[in-house]
């Protein structure tokens, strides 16, 4: 039978009561077998209102006969018994249950995205989840759960955006260190952001290409340094092949962020046509897929407010 994981939470009521009883009534549906259920852990709010409660996360792993929609019916009905209200995203609730892996399966329907598309980077979902299924396997990123809970834990805490360059990017990190606060947040600096010229932004891209490894390899103290520059970018600009890079070297998070027309202004219109625009973003967003093996979170089409809104979440979460 399948191996499922699901993520618990709640930041409302006897939360640790509501868990212990969400798990229990899961397991004693004929066709969920409870595996093993992980400790609870306390982590503060992410993303939504001010003011809200603590939350308790944990995490359990079934075996199931279930599909992974009916598994996902079950946890709406489970939500619902325990008064589960969808009223506010990211808001404070009595019951949270997510169907975080179903096998190694990939699942993108209107109701139902398997993995998560928000798991790889949230500590508060990361850890209880490597506690029970470590050995699980993300078939997004094509690596356990186990390694990834030890790279979001291990690795410098930088961020890099995978985007086309443009003033924009630099907007997205600035306006992320500001609703974070400068002390958690500092964004780095390229020079791109001021070429005239296609030769001039490629000049740039070389640059960065060499020091962008020095700078990725460097702690920032106990802050959080976003690099509006993805390690590859460079090669992506420049038509060639994007380099492997040493997972020792890689950043805790990548922002890959399709950018919509409205946030290229004139600057970028004198470095690509529509046409290679559009194959420039196509190229980028296959060598993501496949270069990235370590937390990321997906921004397709989204933008600028939105992708702030995002970015700052993300980087909430995956600092914990």
């Amino acid at each position: 039978m399948p191996n499922i994981l699901i993520a618990l939470g709640a930041n409302l009521g006897d939360r640790g009561e509501t868990l212990q009883q969400a798990i229990e009534q899961l397991a004693a549906m004929p066709e969920l077998t409870l595996l093993a259920q992980s400790e609870l852990l306390v982590t503060k709010p992410v993303g939504g209102p001010s003011g809200q409660p603590d939350f308790l996360n944990s995490a359990a792993k079934f075996s199931t006969e279930l599909t992974p929609e009916e598994v996902h019916q079950r946890l709406i009905d489970v939500e619902q018994n325990h008064g589960r209200v969808r009223v506010q995203r990211w808001g404070a609730r009595k019951l949270d249950l997510d169907l975080l892996l179903y096998d190694e399966q990939l699942i993108n329907t209107a109701q139902l995205t398997v993995p998560h598309p928000r798991m790889s980077f949230r500590r508060f979902v990361m850890q209880p989840a490597a506690e029970v299924a470590a050995e699980m396997r993300h078939p997004d990123l094509n690596t356990t759960i186990g390694e990834i809970w030890q790279h979001l834990s291990q690795s410098p805490p930088v961020v890099e955006i995978a985007a086309l360059p443009g003033p924009a990017v630099k907007q997205l990190c600035d306006s992320v260190q500001s609703e974070l606060g400068e002390s958690f947040v500092s964004c780095a600096n390229f020079s791109w952001a001021s070429s005239s010229s296609k030769e001039a932004l490629l000049q740039s891209a070389r640059k960065a290409a060499d020091t962008s490894a020095i700078d990725r390899s460097l702690p920032p103290g106990n802050g959080v340094t976003i690099l509006p520059w993805w390690y590859g970018l460079a090669s992506i600009l420049q038509q060639a092949t994007v380099p492997k890079i040493d997972p020792a070297f890689a950043p805790r998070l990548t922002i890959y962020w399709n950018r919509p027309d409205n946030t290229f202004g004139d600057t970028e219109k004198n470095w690509w046509s529509q046409e290679e625009k559009n194959g420039l973003q196509a190229q980028l967003a296959q060598a993501v897929q496949e270069n990235v093996r370590t937390p990321r979170l997906w921004l397709d089409g989204n933008d600028l407010p939105s992708a702030v809104t995002e970015a700052a979440a993300a980087i909430q979460a995956m600092q914990g």
